[in-house]
């Protein structure tokens, strides 16, 4: 459409907000932005380590257009990931330079382990087993360091915290942060840094393959296992333009353009081990499910309509994520699961359930970065970025951590929150509405001990 539109659904967390005055000052405020991402001798060569460097490579680049992956050797991938067998070579295909040595112009560092501090502003990513989050200092030292999403949540919770600096305009203190990915709703405690062995999904249903989904596909892929495994993928829709500053499996060079969103994440997946089912279609409630079907549905569509349709399905349980979609709300995060007979209805609110984004779109459009805009885009190309929502990476890979984790939860026979929210500002302070029933017969899973 134009040159903004690539970047839209980030920047659009500034110009939304009134915290730009252009679409290309957002930008300008975005490219400012310097990151290395300093990983530490003691964690290049873990599995949380690696997926916690990894994730920060990633949505850096995608949000601030550069970073840089510091480490003093390379080691090799222990993911089996469609990225080159070593971490440089990952690093360098998710977009990332690559040096041994922190950058003199360096405006922000992400440590990872015992990396030195670099530029002025700096955090780290800590985990202890389910335990994650980060640190603005030195001192909890990094614990268990085999469970990848711990290192995935790290990661973006710590781009998060980056991003935060660009939205006030000024660099801002660095915070402690700490969830358990194994009961994100209670206070995390050090003496409980959740269990070594559980059951993963070894077969899974996932629905919509965009921001969300696609972060789904990306956490799956750093877990361990060796079984047979199957994940039915469905969407009916293709990569296009803007969706490589949001969706984690689009990669820099455009080389995703115009293939379907299930055959690229179908491509992940079966490079971890996983096979796979592809459904280019809608889901419309039409198709009958087989007793060799997934037993859970994980969605991560962002229409409600078709998200209650599915929830009536018959699924013996759906995990369905949401996220916010203005400047106010984008790093609000929801988590539901519909067990199957209960009525869904009740988990949405009225506002939600009438999805009426008329009159926010209309607010948008006599804002100064639209009127600014229209002289690029004219009427209908304004008109397409006010209706677009905001969307930015690190709150989607934070997203799949949290629903990957209430995924094993229910293969390991634990209950699920019915309804569970957090905003990603203080992921600490999440409230539950309330937990399923256990699940009283095995839904089909592989065993994983740390």
């Amino acid at each position: 459409m134009n040159k903004f539109w690539k970047r839209s659904r980030v920047t659009k967390a500034l110009t939304d907000g009134g915290r730009a005055g252009s679409f290309e000052e957002a930008e300008a405020r975005l490219n400012a932005v310097r990151i290395d991402v300093v990983v530490g001798g003691d964690q290049v060569s873990t599995t949380a380590g690696q997926a916690a460097a990894l994730i920060a490579v990633a949505t850096a680049r995608k949000c601030f257009g550069r970073v840089t992956l510091v480490i003093a050797r390379d080691v090799p991938l222990i993911a089996a990931l469609p990225l080159g067998g070593t971490m440089k070579a990952a690093a360098r295909r998710l977009g990332a330079r690559v040096d041994t040595r922190p950058s003199r112009l360096a405006t922000h560092t992400i440590g990872i382990g015992d990396a030195p501090a670099g530029a002025s502003w700096n955090i780290r990513c800590w985990w202890d087993r389910w335990l994650a989050g980060t640190r603005a200092f030195d001192g909890d030292e990094i614990g268990d360091s085999r469970l990848p999403l711990s290192g995935v949540f790290a990661g973006a919770v710590a781009v998060r915290q980056v991003f935060a600096c660009v939205l006030a305009g000024h660099d801002i203190r660095a915070r402690d942060t700490t969830v358990s990915l194994w009961t994100p709703w209670l206070p995390a405690s050090m003496d409980e840094i959740g269990p070594d062995r559980f059951d993963v999904p070894d077969k899974l249903w996932l629905l919509g393959l965009g921001h969300l989904g696609q972060a789904f596909v990306w956490t799956l892929c750093f877990l361990p296992g060796q079984d047979e495994r199957l994940v039915v993928l469905q969407d009916n829709q293709k990569i296009s333009e803007e969706n490589e500053a949001t969706s984690l499996l689009v990669l820099p060079g455009d080389g995703e353009l115009g293939e379907k969103k299930v055959r690229v994440a179908g491509v992940w997946l079966k490079q971890a081990g996983w096979e796979t089912s592809l459904i280019e279609r809608r889901h419309v409630g039409d198709l009958a499910l087989g007793e060799d079907d997934p037993p859970i549905l994980l969605s991560g569509l962002d229409r409600l309509k078709p998200r209650l349709v599915l929830a009536k399905h018959g699924f013996p349980f759906m995990i369905d994520a949401g996220i916010g979609h203005g400047p106010g709300d984008f790093e609000g995060v929801q988590v539901r699961t519909i067990v199957n007979g209960e009525p869904p209805e009740s988990l949405w609110s009225e506002s939600a359930k009438a999805e009426d984004t008329a009159d926010g779109t209309k607010g948008l459009l006599n804002r100064p970065a639209y009127m600014v805009l229209e002289q690029h885009v004219g009427e209908c190309g304004k008109v397409s970025f006010a209706q677009a929502s905001v969307a930015v990476p690190f709150v989607g890979a934070a997203t799949g951590a949290i629903v990957i984790g209430q995924a094993i939860r229910l293969a390991t026979l634990e209950p699920a929150p019915v309804f569970l929210q957090m905003e990603l500002g203080a992921p600490e302070m999440a409230t539950l509405g309330g937990l399923t029933e256990a699940p009283n017969a095995n839904l089909g899973s592989f065993s994983v001990r740390l």
